[in-house]
């Protein structure tokens, strides 16, 4: 919805650099082109950069001041529920002059402080302040689909919807965090509430900041882990098919409100077929749909997308873009978020919302649900290949056992794990350990990093909260790795001023999710005790089946049966162009890559002399692995660092 900038102070008399607070604001204008405004006393600093989806008068401006002008809101976001809640509101008295979902929000939390928030159905993140308590509040939504950053620093916080907008603004704030850089090789983003920058952090999912008695607090007010608990209780089948079939289509129709055009991403895939044809049922129009992909065989699947489109009787629009336009968009989109890409796709959704915005202003996406139904066949699935290594006595067949303990050097490297902590990491981690030594410079001290790194899986996956290794799995897919999916989308989005709204990750769908028995997220049809997950998956399991059993009679049997593949971008090929080649080139190896002491630029020039980077093929585990893909990481951070200079 909007872009949300600001600071608040401990101290008395507080004296800001207005000039220096509106550069910064205009770091953000790409998130909100629609309107702007600002409010400066001698306590806070909120800045807001609107993009107007509900109400698009003027009187949706922000800042907004409460109806006795006593409080002040600065808000990103939805409340899909705000009609509901205004009217409890006007029952208890309270005034409003728009029908903003903002304006509900702001009297809510003056009604009832942060407990109104367990009320509201929707992604934000948000600054409060009541001027007659002196109280101040800062948001983030349940589950992270709506970004915020803050640092803390003599006395005063300052937060915004985008990390160029705070190092600009604060001193010394822009200092690399190694620990992050390293965890982006890793995982392809910093962990918990870690940013690229030691001084900034993310706040995370589900707490809000409370500045009370001049003291600042980070408070939790929302956690799924409870619900899993009841996944030990089964109610059958048709119970879990009909109430998640309500669910979702509860949640799409709150997510079609809007006084804006809405469209609806079409991968072709099960999770974005599903939300188009619950729209399809509920408008029954000729619905705008995008899909991206590129003109390579293997990089697309337009096949897909256009048979749903015709079927559903969408207006279907298909997206492709060259290598050049690819990395000038690249370029672009690192320098609007101030961070690096987490996946080279990013920026090919960056070039499909950019023609998005030509004719609407919100669009649908279907993420959320692999991370909800086990969607990750591969990555779920290697739970049994931990118990069974764990217990070799399980099998009957000695032959079967040697098969399957020779699968798991194939697959591991090892047939042993000291934790469910090393077992995960060993499946979970995108480039070897060994490589990224090699990538990274050697001042830097990896193994004081891996440790820490260890520390933080460890505490989630050792959590003896939950008493089976595939419901920590869930709850780190959904707490933690959901997060980076969210940020790039909202970053890739926001970048051309489109809202994407994710109707899987309603809270409701989040919390039933984890009360399904796990027999009905995958299906085993049959066990084949000698084979790994990572093959065993692909012919034995029928992942998400729930959500398909749920949507079967509304969807084709040629999208219901399909497996999940991913999207990976055409690299290898567009390297062995001399445009390319060049640019990445002069980028990396330049004498600024070689002096700022991060990456090793000895290994990147062997790299980068490798005869395998215009050529691929395989899984999309070797895709990430792959020569081209390493170089592109290495390209991403770097331009990131130039950016950042």
């Amino acid at each position: 919805m909007c872009g949300i900038f600001g600071s608040i102070t401990l101290k008395k008399n507080f004296k800001i650099d207005k000039r220096l607070f509106l550069n910064s604001l205009a770091l953000i204008s790409h998130r909100g082109p629609d309107d702007e405004g600002y409010f400066i006393n001698d306590k806070i600093a909120f800045g807001h950069k609107r993009l107007s989806i509900i109400d698009l008068s003027k009187r949706g401006h922000q800042p907004m001041f409460s109806h006795n002008k006593s409080s002040l809101i600065t808000y990103n976001g939805e409340i899909y529920n705000f009609k509901d809640l205004k009217r409890d509101l006007k029952f208890k008295g309270y005034k409003f002059k728009n029908k903003t979902d903002t304006e509900v929000l702001l009297n809510g939390l003056i009604d009832q402080g942060p407990n109104f928030i367990t009320k509201c159905n929707g992604m934000f993140a948000f600054a409060f302040y009541n001027k007659n308590t002196k109280i101040s509040y800062i948001f983030r939504d349940r589950i992270g689909i709506k970004p915020l950053f803050y640092s803390i620093d003599n006395n005063q916080i300052s937060f915004s919807s985008n990390l160029k907008a705070i190092s600009t603004f604060t001193k010394n704030h822009n200092i690399l965090d190694q620990e992050s850089i390293s965890s982006y090789f890793s995982f392809r983003q910093p962990l918990g509430n870690k940013t690229y920058f030691k001084k900034i952090h993310s706040l995370e999912p589900g707490h809000y900041i409370e500045i009370r008695n001049n003291k600042i607090k980070i408070k939790k007010y929302w956690d799924h882990k409870k619900f899993f608990l009841q996944n030990k209780i089964d109610k059958g089948e048709e119970f879990y098919n009909q109430k998640l079939s309500n669910l979702v289509e509860s949640s799409v129709k709150y997510r079609l409100i809007s006084d804006v055009k809405v469209a609806s991403l079409l991968s072709g895939g099960l999770d974005s077929t599903i939300i188009a044809a619950i729209i399809n049922k509920q408008i029954r129009k000729n619905f705008l749909a995008y899909s991206i992909g590129y003109s390579y065989k293997d990089y697309n699947e337009f096949r897909y997308s256009k048979l749903v489109a015709k079927k559903l009787n969408m207006h279907h629009s298909v997206i492709s873009t060259t290598a050049e336009n690819y990395f000038d968009d690249m370029d672009k989109l690192i320098q609007l978020r101030g961070s690096p890409l987490t996946i080279p796709n990013e920026a090919s959704q960056f070039k499909l919302c950019n023609e998005i915005k030509k004719k609407a202003t919100v669009v649908l996406s279907g993420s959320g649900s692999d991370e909800l139904f086990c969607g990750y066949g591969r990555i779920f699935g290697s739970v049994e290949d931990f118990k069974n290594i764990k217990n070799l006595d399980y099998f009957k067949k000695k032959s079967e056992k040697i098969k399957f303990i020779k699968n798991m050097k194939k697959r591991y490297g090892k047939t042993s794990f000291k934790s469910i902590t090393e077992h995960f990491l060993s499946l979970y981690s995108y480039t070897d350990e060994n490589i990224k030594k090699k990538i990274l410079h050697k001042d830097i001290n990896q193994k004081k990093i891996n440790l820490n790194i260890y520390d933080f899986f460890s505490k989630i996956f050792e959590d003896k909260y939950f008493d089976n290794y595939l419901d920590r799995m869930q709850y780190f897919f959904q707490k933690y790795h959901l997060k980076g999916i969210l940020e790039r989308e909202d970053m890739s989005s926001m970048a051309s001023a489109v809202e994407l709204r994710v109707p899987f990750l309603d809270h409701r769908i989040i919390e039933f999710a984890a009360t399904i028995p796990n027999k009905y997220k995958t299906k085993v049809i049959r066990k084949q005790l000698e084979l790994t997950s990572d093959k065993s998956s692909e012919v034995n399991d029928i992942t998400k089946y729930i959500l398909r059993k749920a949507f079967e009679n509304e969807i084709p049997k040629q999208i219901l049966d399909r497996k999940k593949i991913g999207f990976p971008v055409p690299l290898h090929t567009w390297m062995s162009q001399k445009k390319i080649k060049d640019r990445i080139y002069e980028t990396l190896l330049s004498s600024k890559s070689k002096n700022r002491g991060i990456l090793d630029t000895n290994y990147l020039k062997k790299l980068l002399s490798r005869n395998d980077i215009s050529s691929f093929s395989g899984s999309s585990k070797v895709y990430q692995s792959s020569s081209a893909h390493k170089i592109w990481m290495c390209f991403n951070l770097e331009k990131f660092f130039l950016n950042n200079e």
